[in-house]
């Protein structure tokens, strides 16, 4: 499991950079600079490993049958219209390379016999990082101060590694929200009071984001957690407390009680009328990965979707929208919803989390480039999706690999 770990661990470090950060002039400008220009091809050197992997092995199409698939498909296509189409065919390919990177390394971990265990380690080390993440934001978030947030807060990170914005930041609380309220809920051991600070103080920095898209998720996830948990009156309460916060912190903090306020795009219709202006010119197979920086003027276009479908056109949209249907009709047809609560330890929680992600990040992809190119949202979908895929074939009583030989 060290190389599994290796490999996830090179697809995270290319996070918060690119090629930007690879000029001469600014990599010899110090050391610090220096790694941030060499972090933008560790990817890269995942996706290598992963595909000088498969030629070796010639393994098994483990996706098949599965949201991973589509996604899959969505990357081919994608790799055609980048090599093919795309104005800047140097610049596209090493973004393919970067989204190819995590679809490989999952592939490596589904090929094991204990392919749970794998993809379990995945998923830690990607809590691992969004609770530093949280842990490294919410000093400025305490110093910032409730109702005070300026108009356009950007929350600093250390080692030159830029800012989050305040959707990035409430993105990383909901996710460590999501851990700790599971984590209590499905533990007996008295360790888990542990866990009820950490989630108030993300709670804290995901009300003060006042971010729509994770407050939308935040009641997502709640509605998914009162049924995963089922009727028990002694979790009836989460629901609606969870649902009462997004509330308070999107319409009573930020829309200031007004409904066209909740509503407003904020400019994002603009951006999709320009980036579907573009996608008609090639409607078939798009202008590759990061045509919408490419083609847009670096513009982002704040829908899963319709950034699909500029990278890969109307074909690629397809795939990427497929991915998610197909995933939600996994999770019903096997009734994971029922049967998650019915899974032995560790999956449990895992699975639950799974579910939980991937209904956030459902929600979210309507309003953010969710999973459609390279970044934190494609990191947690990627095990995510893996992760429901092997438990909805897999019996609830069938009994599971302990949590201790998965470290």
């Amino acid at each position: 499991m060290t190389y599994a770990a290796f490999l996830w661990g090179l697809v995270w470090a290319g996070m918060f950079t690119g090629l930007y950060n690879t000029t001469y002039v600014l990599m010899h400008k110090s050391v610090v600079n220096y790694i941030q220009g060499a972090r933008a091809f560790l990817p890269i050197a995942a996706a290598y490993l992963g595909l000088v992997w498969l030629l070796a092995r010639r393994p098994k199409f483990v996706f098949a049958g599965t949201p991973l698939a589509f996604l899959s498909g969505y990357c081919l296509i994608g790799f055609l219209s980048s090599l093919l189409l795309s104005p800047e065919p140097g610049e596209s390919m090493y973004w393919l390379g970067l989204y190819a990177a995590p679809l490989l390394v999952i592939w490596y971990c589904l090929e094991k016999d204990d392919a749970a265990a794998y993809l379990r380690l995945v998923m830690r080390i990607n809590y691992a990082f969004f609770f530093l993440l949280t842990m490294v934001i919410l000093p400025e978030a305490f110093r910032v101060g409730w109702g005070n947030l300026p108009p356009v807060q950007q929350y600093t990170l250390p080692f030159g590694l830029g800012a989050q914005r305040t959707n990035g930041a409430g993105r990383f609380a909901l996710v460590v929200i999501i851990v700790c309220v599971v984590r209590f809920l499905t533990s007996r051991r008295r360790s888990r009071w542990l866990w009820p600070p950490m989630a108030v103080a993300a709670s804290f920095l995901l009300l003060q984001t006042q971010s729509r898209t994770s407050l939308l998720g935040l009641a997502v996830t709640a509605l998914l957690l009162v049924v995963l948990l089922g009727v028990d009156w002694r979790y009836l309460f989460i629901g609606p407390l969870m649902a009462a916060g997004a509330w308070f912190s999107g319409f009573k903090l930020r829309a200031r009680g007004q409904m066209d306020m909740l509503v407003d795009l904020t400019g994002r219709q603009y951006t999709w009328q320009k980036g579907l202006a573009q996608t008609l010119k090639s409607p078939f197979l798009g202008w590759g990965f990061n045509a919408d920086r490419i083609l847009l003027n670096a513009e982002h276009m704040h829908n899963s979707y319709l950034h699909a479908a500029i990278h890969g056109g109307f074909l690629g949209a397809l795939f990427f929208a497929a991915t998610f249907i197909s995933l939600w009709v996994v999770i019903i047809r096997s009734r994971l919803l029922r049967r998650a609560r019915l899974m032995p330890d560790p999956d449990k929680a895992y699975l639950f989390e799974s579910i939980l992600i991937a209904g956030f990040l459902t929600a979210r992809g309507f309003f953010e480039s969710t999973g459609a190119f390279y970044g934190v949202d494609l990191l947690l979908l990627v095990p995510a999706l893996a992760f429901i895929g092997v438990m909805s074939r897999r019996p609830a009583e069938e009994p599971s690999i302990p949590e201790e030989s998965a470290a």
